[in-house]
């Protein structure tokens, strides 16, 4: 015989299957309906062929989870406290679009000690961005990945900005200058040029329109391909880090006399 079922329980089965939202997600639609307008408004826009399947989570949190799950894999990453916040209603996801941004910040920066061996080296070659400089430290912290005299030997070609693409542009060598390029929010691409410093501390406001997503969307392959090649660049140095800094330093050297 088939087990049977109490009319409680086939009642909360058919409420689930048609999909009636929960006390929590009603909660807030009535509490912040204009929130709740927006966000249905932004996954229609964006996802459309996922609407039924966002909606139908139970919980406000849950939906956003989702929608950034979904959102990412088309377009571009949203800060990750929307996959994991604790919050109730749609206003933090549907106020403005929360990037996540790639610049150095002048932190970043000065943290620079504690970076892949790669990025370390790549960053001693390029004259500091800031004011104050971190070559002694840095200096040091490279000497435990390269032989001293090939670091003094570097600290003597420091590369300005525009020595680096000077110097560097066309050849097997030029992701260093992409790398100077980051270093100095030289990119011109909003993800690469932006710190979070830039971005908490009043900068631009983006709204949820089309054109802003489409913008977005474009700057973040182009953010996407730069940082592959710098990041490609560093793991070629570190697959033998002092035959091929000292490659580096030689042409530099040979290039600037």
């Amino acid at each position: 015989m088939p087990e049977r079922t109490s009319p409680l329980m086939a009642l909360a089965q058919k409420l689930l299957a048609t999909g009636v939202p929960s006390l929590s997600s009603l909660v807030a639609q009535v509490t912040d309906a204009e929130g709740y307008a927006q966000f249905v408004n932004m996954v229609k826009t964006y996802l459309p062929e996922r609407e039924q399947e966002i909606l139908r989570d139970p919980t406000p949190a849950s939906q956003i989870a989702l929608f950034v799950s979904y959102f990412e894999d088309r377009y571009f990453p949203l800060d990750e406290f929307f996959r994991f916040g604790d919050f109730e209603g749609y206003a933090d996801i549907t106020y403005h679009i929360p990037v996540v941004v790639m610049g150095y910040s002048y932190e970043d920066y000065h943290e620079a000690c504690d970076w892949r061996p790669g990025a370390m080296l790549m960053t001693f070659l390029i004259q500091s961005p800031w004011e104050d400089d971190i070559t002694v430290s840095l200096a040091e912290a490279c000497k435990e990945h390269v032989p001293p005299q090939l670091i003094e030997r570097a600290g003597q070609i420091r590369l300005s900005l525009d020595d680096a693409h000077n110097l560097l542009e066309g050849t097997k060598y030029e992701p260093l200058a992409l790398w100077a390029d980051r270093l100095y929010y030289n990119t011109g691409n909003f993800f690469l040029d932006t710190d979070y410093e830039m971005l908490w501390g009043g900068g631009e406001i983006l709204d949820w329109s089309p054109e802003n997503v489409a913008d977005l969307t474009r700057q973040w392959q182009q953010a996407e391909l730069q940082d592959n090649k710098t990041g490609d660049f560093m793991g070629w140095l570190e697959e033998d880090l002092p035959r091929r800094f000292e490659e580096l330093v030689t042409f530099i050297e040979e290039r600037k006399r």
